[in-house]
């Protein structure tokens, strides 16, 4: 019996990171050769900001401003059908507008301006698509990285009252993506 318990256990620490690297990969990280980061998806539309189209609009350390275009991508429900991911797939690009980011270098805070103003993006709050705008600290990262080569948020902590527990605002893997 305990052979047993200890073969299972070993196969299931075997299998569980491909299980974890199966489950996190159903949209690309990237797309346009690494121009196109993943900051959402849902629903076989993936958000994508794009690298090349960064504007800094004001550069007055701490406070910064930065335009980004975001792309809204629709993946292929076929391939989906049969790989049960849309990473490889084919896609057409079916949108795109500007995002604008206002950023605080001392108070690790960024803004995003709406129809009616700006908002403040609250690091200590679950974003839902319900809610609106979950890509907002991810696109905004890409847009400071990509001006200024490094990172805004890098190791900034945020509560969530969801999981009732702190929790990095970008993870690690994202900046691996971003290649920073």
């Amino acid at each position: 019996m305990r052979k047993m318990l200890k073969a299972w256990l070993f196969t299931m620490l075997l299998l569980l990171p491909c299980m974890l690297a199966s489950a996190g990969s159903l949209y690309p990280d990237t797309l346009d050769n690494g121009n196109y980061v993943c900051v959402d998806g849902g629903m076989g539309v993936g958000t994508y900001a794009d690298r090349s189209s960064v504007v800094v609009q004001n550069y007055n350390p701490p406070n910064y401003q930065i335009a980004i275009n975001i792309i809204r991508v629709q993946f292929s429900d076929d391939y989906w059908s049969k790989h049960e991911t849309y990473v490889g797939g084919p896609y057409k690009v079916i949108g795109n507008f500007t995002a604008y980011f206002r950023y605080n270098w001392d108070r690790k805070s960024v803004a995003y301006l709406r129809q009616n103003g700006w908002m403040d993006w609250n690091i200590h709050h679950d974003y839902s698509h319900a809610e609106g705008n979950p890509f907002v600290p991810h696109a905004a990262e890409v847009a400071f990285v990509s001006a200024y080569k490094m990172r805004f948020f890098n190791d900034t902590m945020g509560y969530s009252p969801v999981l009732k527990e702190y929790r990095r605002v970008i993870d690690e893997s994202f900046y691996w993506t971003l290649g920073i």
